[in-house]
């Protein structure tokens, strides 16, 4: 690892016995970043640059990767920006050089940006298609309520149809800067030509700027209720139960983690055994634990028929609650942490994988943890931590919104 004058950090991790690279370039930029007149800009900015750079076309950039046999794309999450290739070692000058090209050198012509609103707008509606994804957009929404973590990715059709050059341009300007820029690379290249690379692309990079500080939103009073939103067309409702939890830098953060596996993550997960297996009310059925930088959510996420959403609904909340009134056993947890050391380990297989690894640490720790390290810490949960994180997440006294997409009534679908 090293950290440049200008604040850029590379995180290079040598991978013996690989043939390939994953290259990764991370921005520190994410729809929490933006206010209601830009939100969906970050994931804009990262579509709109694949259309062409000061040096490259849209052809060229498509090409120069794929020429190779290899892999390029990008994604925006609330929190982060990605650029990331996965190709042969012996690419990595061109990988490093696209990817910075991509990311600091965008044209954002009107032409190219109203071309992709279209695109974009298109996706959005395409929401109303994609239920399983529009419940976890609304319950968030409603979990975190003003606060940023409630902007979708995405954006609305109102705030992408606004966007032009000029707003593209200072929102870029002021989030991708080095300080704000780490580049990850896992595979058998050597430490030595990465860093060449990256300083060979850093002169694309403007001066260091620092950044106003700014006050930090508060979160909204945990909430409970019940919020049911309609839509078009189809044959099931898509279910949500949960709450507001701790983020990632939280102490019970692993103890929360090895809770959710436990309830709702596999086939042999209580949820799971309960809903589809006992009962046959769902196909997909899961926990789930999203940690953000200061906070995160938990919960329960059940598909069923529309005649048996009320019925789904009453189990997933007898499931949350016999967290407590069925208490976890010894033998449940080792299974769970078995379970967990698995989930880490055997992905590490993948280059890919291993460069999303090492930049979460990074992004979020600063630093690097050995996958041993993790996994001698999953060993170390104690049986206490773990009921006690369900006494308090799910008891009588907590706050459980429950958010689910129905079809409108009549209109079940074909």
């Amino acid at each position: 690892m090293h950290t440049y004058p200008n604040g850029l950090r590379v995180v290079s991790e040598q991978v013996t016995g690989a043939s390939s690279l994953a290259l990764g370039l991370w921005v520190k930029v994410g729809s929490r970043d933006e206010n209601d007149r830009t939100n969906g800009i970050s994931h804009f900015i990262e579509h709109v640059v694949f259309k062409g750079t000061a040096g490259r076309t849209m052809r060229e950039i498509m090409r120069s990767i794929e020429s190779r046999g290899g892999y390029l794309n990008a994604f925006t999450t609330k929190e982060h920006t990605c650029y990331y290739t996965w190709t042969r070692s012996i690419h990595l000058d061109e990988s490093v050089s696209v990817l910075f090209d991509l990311a600091l050198r965008p044209k954002f012509s009107a032409r190219d940006i109203e071309n992709e609103k279209g695109v974009i707008i298109e996706e959005i509606n395409g929401l109303e298609d994609e239920p399983d994804e529009l419940v976890f957009d609304l319950f968030e929404r409603e979990i975190f309520g003003k606060h940023p973590l409630a902007r979708p990715i995405i954006g609305t059709q109102e705030t992408v149809s606004r966007f032009d050059s000029a707003r593209l341009t200072a929102f870029h300007r002021k989030h991708y800067r080095a300080q704000d820029i780490t580049i990850v690379a896992s595979g058998p290249h050597s430490h030595d030509a990465l860093f060449a690379a990256v300083e060979k692309a850093m002169k694309h990079i403007p001066p260091h700027v620092p950044r106003r500080s700014t006050e930090p939103v508060s979160f909204p009073r945990l909430t409970e209720g019940e919020r049911h939103f309609p839509r078009a067309a189809g044959q099931q409702a898509h279910i949500i139960l949960g709450r507001r939890a701790p983020g990632i830098h939280s102490s019970r953060h692993l103890a929360i983690t090895a809770l959710i596996t436990l309830a709702g993550v596999g086939m042999s997960s209580r949820l799971n055994l309960r809903l589809r297996e006992e009962l046959a009310l769902a196909y997909d059925a899961m926990a789930f634990y999203t940690p953000f930088d200061d906070a995160g959510t938990v919960g329960l996420y059940v598909a069923t028929a529309i005649d048996n959403r009320d019925r789904a609904i009453r189990e997933m909340r007898r499931i949350l609650k016999g967290l407590i009134t069925r208490p976890i056993s010894n033998a449940e947890l080792e299974r769970t942490k078995e379970q967990m050391i698995g989930s880490l380990v055997l992905p590490m297989e993948s280059v890919t994988n291993r460069m999303m690894r090492a930049a979460q640490n990074a992004l979020y720790f600063g630093g690097y943890h050995s996958i041993e390290r993790d996994v001698e810490k999953i060993a170390r949960l104690s049986l206490d931590d773990v009921r006690a994180e369900a006494t308090r997440l799910f008891s009588e006294e907590s706050s459980l919104m429950l958010v689910s997409v129905v079809p409108q009534e009549g209109e079940k679908g074909e």
